[in-house]
């Protein structure tokens, strides 16, 4: 009984993983990766959001350089992989308006890189 229940679960979360689901607003947010560590910012963003420390659309800046903020135009993707995360900061609008204004009206990821 206890296989039949671990088996079921490891089906469960190997279906549920490969069916990752995200929408037209999170694209800009997805890593370089080829596996579902393309979704590990993804990942940090929602549990910021459910958490109320971010709001929809945080601004990102990798390594000093702002790569995204809720206004931007043009859009790059992210060049950068999991593996070459150091570490990343989430800032709540409070903390950085007066330094970014407007731009980090929803929140702030800082993403510094190896």
């Amino acid at each position: 009984m206890k296989t039949n229940l671990v088996l079921f679960l490891s089906c469960l979360i190997c279906v549920s993983c490969s069916n990752y689901r995200i929408d037209n607003n999170e694209n800009k947010y997805l890593l370089n990766d080829q596996s579902n560590s393309k979704y590990y910012l993804i990942d940090i963003i929602r549990k910021a959001q459910n958490d109320n420390k971010l709001g929809k659309d945080p601004m990102i800046i990798i390594n000093g350089d702002p790569v995204y903020y809720h206004y931007k135009k043009n859009i790059e993707p992210i060049k950068i992989e999991k593996s070459q995360i150091k570490k990343i900061e989430l800032l709540k609008n409070t903390d950085c308006v007066q330094t970014f204004g407007s731009a980090c009206k929803y929140g702030l990821i800082r993403i510094t890189t190896y």
